[in-house]
């Protein structure tokens, strides 16, 4: 094969699926410092360098319904939608989304490394059982359950954050369903930034590692208090 000849092949992708609570207890300061450290995520990840292929960003909304507002897409250029907040918190919902999403090698290529999931919420979801809220086991849960058993979901990383008192850290640790990966808290919107650094950072070190597969590759918790990380 002549050198014309050879084609680069397209940089690996590792895809980041933000699940972000908009619901109407998260307007104002919250949905604003939730804004900031997006965008804030996007430009650090777009400055890292001698990585091992590419990042790719997608964000799902649940605040009434689910909106995938920013489909995956690569980083680069990329201009992040607004958020904002209203209704209730059909956070089931979303992890049926983003379970289709990631199931679906049309959408996440079969050439990408494993995804990250994030989850940000600030209260309850309105889409589960009242019996399961009592429990505090939401391991039966349909949505959690698909999530946990697909064939690719199941293998992702997943890393959470909840925002004061009304978050439900059982269900964020259910949703992490790992004892390595612990539950972040915030009791107010301060912390979004500190969070979303973390998550920027071991984004970061898994693409700078010699196998970007690894889901437990992570970055220190410089600015995470201990009395917030929840194992």
């Amino acid at each position: 094969m002549g050198l014309n000849s050879y084609v680069a092949r397209e940089p690996r992708p590792l895809p980041i699926f933000v699940l972000a609570d908009t619901s109407g207890s998260m307007r104002g300061e919250k949905i604003n410092e939730l804004n900031l450290a997006l965008r804030e995520m996007l430009n650090a990840l777009n400055a890292a360098d001698d990585i091992r292929g590419k990042f790719q960003l997608s964000v799902i909304t649940f605040g009434g319904d689910v909106k995938v507002l920013q489909p995956l897409a690569d980083i680069d250029g990329l201009v992040l939608t607004e958020l904002g907040a209203t209704g209730n918190t059909p956070m089931g919902q979303a992890f049926d989304v983003v379970c289709e999403m990631i199931e679906d090698r049309n959408v996440v290529s079969s050439r990408a490394y494993t995804p990250t999931i994030v989850l940000i919420s600030d209260g309850l979801p309105t889409d589960c059982t009242e019996e399961m809220y009592r429990r505090k086991n939401y391991f039966d849960w349909a949505p959690l359950v698909a999530l946990h058993k697909g064939e690719r979901s199941s293998k992702c990383q997943r890393m959470a954050l909840g925002i004061g008192e009304d978050a439900d850290v059982e269900m964020l640790k259910s949703f992490i369903d790992n004892p390595e990966m612990p539950v972040i808290k915030t009791q107010d919107a301060s912390g979004i930034a500190k969070f979303f650094k973390w998550v920027t950072m071991s984004t970061v070190a898994r693409m700078t590692s010699m196998n970007p597969n690894e889901i437990s590759v992570m970055a220190p918790m410089f600015d995470i208090d201990d009395e917030d990380i929840v194992i």
